[in-house]
């Protein structure tokens, strides 16, 4: 499936539950994010409604409450946004997107190993 995604960055944090735990009820969703966000329940159903809007949720009101779920994969959903970045920050320059990366993570000995054996074995 090609889409763009245009998840705002509180769309995200959203998907992220919803990956996570899906269906969620809006009260789980609130739960979820209440600690790191504050939102408030009126906040989220206004999200979750421009997310409906774009295919990304889908909701079942056959119950007693409504039940969110992601329709849209987490693979496939950051694979696009990469995509978007890389083209739109990058100007499709890979490489120095990966070097801005790396020059701002402190990496662990066994994640500079693992990135080694990985561009290695790409070159194969």
């Amino acid at each position: 499936m090609k889409y763009n995604s245009g998840l705002s960055e509180n769309e995200w944090y959203i998907m992220q539950v919803l990956w996570e735990k899906s269906p969620s009820t809006l009260r789980e969703i609130c739960d979820a994010l209440k600690e790191s966000k504050g939102w408030t329940k009126h906040a989220v159903t206004s999200f979750l409604k421009r997310m409906l809007e774009k295919g990304a949720i889908k909701v079942d009101e056959s119950g007693k409450v409504k039940e969110y779920s992601a329709i849209w994969s987490q693979e496939e959903t950051i694979l696009e946004e990469t995509h978007s970045i890389l083209d739109r920050v990058y100007r499709g320059n890979l490489l120095l997107m990966v070097s801005n990366a790396v020059k701002e993570q402190k990496l662990s000995k066994e994640e500079i190993d693992e990135l080694k054996n990985m561009l290695d074995s790409m070159g194969q």
